[in-house]
């Protein structure tokens, strides 16, 4: 996939709103080996490019006759809105290993009847050249049973990943459900006593 962008002739807030408006998105290119490069992305394209790559997947962006490999290391969303306000994208080589996030997914959680399932981690990180990064890593839970965890270590990665997380730290786990105790009875909560009608009367009568 390659991706066109046009070089930022203007930065600052107005010039990001106006450039959002015309649908374009405002990105930044750098890496190891590169200089710093303000582009504009079409928004349209960006979406399509990340609908085919994946959010870890490798892409070409061409910035006036200069390719660049990369990646997205980050981008940043508007808070009320689905829309992508800044991306940046770091260049890299080929074969050069770069430090990514990987998600971690769970699976088979259905197939537990008892207990609740517990995801402590959601992403991974790890050096690896970008062109055999994972998409993401799963954790299958189905043989799991109340009291049982996993960590990190218990992920199987590729003899080409660095892992860089702690390798003890607990991915997921299964705890016995929370069984709530009924309230005891307090003076407040005990039923009045029925009132007997006309036994005032009676006695006035008396």
């Amino acid at each position: 996939m390659k991706l066109t962008a046009t070089k930022r002739t203007e930065t600052g807030t107005s010039a990001s709103r106006r450039a959002r408006e015309e649908g374009k998105i405002p990105a930044a290119i750098y890496g190891r080996e590169v200089d710093t490069v303000s582009v504009l992305l079409d928004r349209k394209d960006f979406e399509m490019t990340l609908r085919e790559v994946g959010s870890n997947g490798v892409f070409d962006v061409e910035v006036d006759g200069d390719t660049y490999h990369v990646f997205v290391k980050e981008k940043t969303n508007a808070a009320l809105k689905p829309e992508i306000y800044h991306v940046d994208l770091l260049a890299f080589t080929k074969g050069q290993k770069v430090n990514m996030t990987i998600p971690v997914y769970i699976t088979g959680e259905e197939a537990i009847s008892e207990g609740i399932v517990s995801q402590s981690i959601s992403e991974l990180e790890v050096s690896v050249a970008p062109a055999e990064a994972p998409s993401e890593f799963t954790v299958d839970v189905s043989e799991m049973e109340i009291g049982d965890t996993k960590h990190v270590s218990d992920i199987e990665i590729d003899d080409s990943i660095e892992l860089l997380s702690d390798t003890d730290s607990t991915v997921v786990s299964v705890s016995a459900p929370q069984i709530e105790e009924e309230p005891e009875p307090t003076a407040d909560d005990e039923m009045p006593e029925p009132e007997v009608i006309g036994e005032d009367e009676d006695d006035s009568e008396e």
